[in-house]
């Protein structure tokens, strides 16, 4: 397994060019840079510290790593893929208690399944002509209203979240005063 300096020097050679004609081309860093530095994170969590949060209503880092899973989920295998629509962090019945995970994730080799699993939509979608770009998609609310979207921006949204999700995991490392992975 090549370690995170080498995927770091690796992905700074990457281009569009790598994939071309395929959705991969507009984001060859997801897997080449993204999700190692993800992976990593979650990796200087000790097991003992993954229900680290730094305001009782915030969520722990452990049901970050289940949300940035769930959302993958939700965007790509229920919404793009028409799969069932699951809520696997959900709000504690005491708003000031934060949030409650309602799936089981006891520990890092569960938390990495769970990541694993639900990005392998992902990566399919990844690997399809970049045509597929511009097809829209249709999600039913729950309130009953309707709203589309492309792939592109679903995509988009997706591996934003993950970058945004990250940092925070990032910023909980240094709060334990451990030393997050460098970017």
């Amino acid at each position: 397994m090549p370690t995170l300096l080498e995927l770091r020097a690796a992905a700074r050679m990457r281009s569009a060019g790598d994939h071309a004609g395929t959705i991969r081309a507009y984001y060859p860093y997801w897997d080449a840079q993204y999700r190692p530095y993800l992976l990593e994170a979650v990796s200087r969590f000790p097991a003992a510290q993954l229900d680290y949060k730094p305001q009782p209503e915030m969520l722990t880092a452990r049901q970050i790593i289940v949300h940035i899973a769930e959302a993958e989920h939700a965007w790509i295998h229920a919404g793009i893929d028409g799969g069932r629509q699951e809520e696997w962090v959900a709000p504690a019945s005491d708003p000031a208690e934060g949030w409650r995970i309602v799936i089981d994730a006891p520990d890092h080799a569960a938390l990495y399944q769970l990541l694993e699993r639900w990005h392998e939509p992902t990566k399919r979608w990844l690997d399809h002509p970049a045509g597929d770009l511009g097809r829209v998609v249709h999600r039913r609310l729950d309130d009953g209203s309707q709203r589309s979207y492309t792939v592109h921006w679903i995509l988009d949204h997706v591996q934003e979240h993950e970058i945004h999700h990250r940092a925070q995991l990032n910023l909980y490392l240094r709060l334990l005063g451990i030393e997050p992975p460098s970017i």
